[in-house]
């Protein structure tokens, strides 16, 4: 008899061990997060390129900048300045740009041009004077105006800026440019964003990491994905199939009444 109460104890105490880890995962802890992620709000986050939670939960990248690396970084270019307002940004030359001479918003008059950041009068050599349909003509830096690259009214995106007559992509080094169907242009790291995992517009599911540019499981290495398709987000949880007498050596396998307790991934009686 003593030993018999000595087995029920044991089956107590696996079986509790097992609801504790089960609930730690379906809540996402710290614990069941990668290595790259937090537990923010309840939910797994990858802070290295999350631009609401980036390096630490809450801290917000402003609209001009992109989560790299936990860190907040510029998508213009060092030398650029970022001009915004309340819905957009602009990456800009205030030392060329004649809507923003010397300084964001300080355009430059009929017929004169932004030179070392200062509005002069006439269209200097390397200047393109530009009549438009409407409004007053002005003189234009082709190889380096974002409102006018390359040519008069050629207007460079809010990703990009003009580079020798050319509009070029400013997201930072292995980071890609994504155009949603709605909303702004925006830059993503496909190898590690959750959201544009591999490709932009690719997400990740439930419990899962983007690493590599490939969604993978982001259970403990001890850990197996489990997919019920009855559940909620797709039922995605992570289980012990060693230990757990709901998934014992595979994902949904119960253990019986007749052999109750899962030991090393089969199901065994007590005693």
């Amino acid at each position: 008899m003593f030993v018999s109460r000595r087995v029920a104890t044991l089956v107590i105490g696996s079986v509790a061990s097992v609801a504790i880890a089960v609930i730690a995962c379906n809540g996402e802890t710290a614990d069941s997060c990668a290595s790259v992620q937090m537990s923010c709000d309840g939910k797994c986050t990858n802070v290295d390129s999350d631009p609401q939670n980036c390096g630490s939960c809450g801290k917000t990248c402003d609209q001009s900048s992109v989560c790299s690396k936990g860190s907040c970084v510029s998508l213009c270019a060092p030398l650029a300045t970022v001009c915004t307002t309340s819905s957009s940004f602009t990456c800009v030359d205030t030392q060329t740009d004649n809507k923003n001479c010397g300084a964001c918003g300080a355009a430059c008059k009929n017929l004169e041009a932004c030179v070392t950041g200062k509005c002069q009068g006439g269209c200097p050599q390397g200047e393109e004077p530009c009549v438009p349909d409407a409004g007053a003509a002005f003189c234009a830096h082709v190889i380096s105006d974002n409102q006018n690259c390359g040519a008069c009214f050629n207007k460079c995106g809010p990703l990009s800026v003009c580079s020798i007559g050319a509009c070029s992509n400013q997201c930072a080094q292995g980071q890609t440019t994504c155009s949603p169907d709605a909303g702004s242009p925006y830059c993503a790291n496909t190898q590690t964003d959750n959201a544009n995992c591999g490709s932009c517009g690719k997400t990740c599911g439930t419990l899962e990491v983007c690493a590599g540019g490939k969604c993978a499981s982001s259970c403990l290495s001890s850990q197996t994905l489990c997919v019920d398709d009855g559940g909620a987000d797709g039922g995605s949880y992570c289980a012990d199939t060693k230990n757990d007498n709901a998934n014992c050596g595979s994902c949904g396998n119960s253990c019986t009444l007749q052999k109750p307790l899962c030991s090393n991934g089969s199901c065994i009686s007590p005693g």
